[in-house]
């Protein structure tokens, strides 16, 4: 077998958690095609001259995304293994299997090598970011991964550290919650009903877009702007991302 897939049908496409186009017409079989919804982030379409991080890279969608759209330098960070995930103790001994499992960095190196990127790829987590681990940033993008945080609020306090500029945060909310409570900041804790185990699904919270906005006020960002709602795909869930600013917008007129 080549290195490298050649063909659409080689196994090595199957099972990823991105949708990634990876070059001479091979694309990556992912949970989830986030190509589609990719300007429902709030990304500027020009990075033209910035360095960005992607924070909870996965097979890498967004930081190759981000490379695409012209960023100067591009570092993506994600954890080495699925076992090193925010776990609550009971399931660690449940969950053996997981701390072999480096899927996540395996497809980002098929997929980097394959799309002949410069991302720099490294391992980390976001409660370990600060300045003297990758320096800061004009852009850092985390999405989809607040919900599998025990302390999302110390990991958004770690976002801003590194952040000059702009974050753009996503995360999963409840569409119903939100029509109940849009201005409210409103979060549901636990998968309950979906779990025959509590914290089986390392799933912790649903947010509302307010409480997003809220909690990344908490961390010290000075302006909020909320993206319309969008669907992560045709089962769902609902995704909301927000573009909050250290103090100017980034490209406004007084921005420095």
């Amino acid at each position: 077998m080549p290195s490298f897939p050649t063909t659409p049908d080689d196994p090595r496409l199957d099972g990823w958690y991105h949708t990634i186009e990876l070059g001479n017409g091979l694309v990556s079989k992912g949970v989830y095609d986030h190509r589609p919804v990719a300007g429902c982030y709030g990304l500027p379409e020009s990075l033209a001259g910035l360095r960005v991080l992607d924070v909870g890279t996965a097979d890498g969608f967004f930081a190759f995304e981000m490379e695409r759209r012209g960023a100067n330098k591009v570092v993506a960070m994600d954890l080495a293994t699925v076992g090193d995930c925010d776990w609550l103790p009971r399931m660690r001994p449940k969950i053996a299997w997981a701390g072999h499992d480096a899927s996540w960095p395996r497809r980002f190196r098929m997929a980097h090598a394959m799309r002949g990127s410069n991302v720099e790829y490294h391992f980390g987590s976001v409660y370990e970011l600060s300045p003297y681990m990758f320096g800061t940033f004009d852009l850092v993008f985390c999405g989809s991964l607040l919900l599998h945080l025990q302390n999302p609020l110390k990991a958004l306090t770690s976002i801003r550290s590194v952040t000059r500029s702009m974050a753009i945060i996503e995360t999963t909310v409840d569409a119903e919650m939100e029509k109940r409570n849009p201005d409210a900041p409103v979060l549901s804790f636990g998968s309950p009903g979906k779990e025959d185990t509590p914290g089986r699904d390392n799933v912790y919270w649903v947010y509302t877009t307010a409480a997003l906005r809220r909690m990344l006020e908490y961390a010290d960002f000075a302006v909020t702007e909320a993206q319309p709602l969008f669907e992560l795909s045709q089962y769902g869930p609902t995704g909301s991302a927000v573009v909050a600013h250290t103090a100017t917008p980034l490209g406004s007129p007084n921005a420095g």
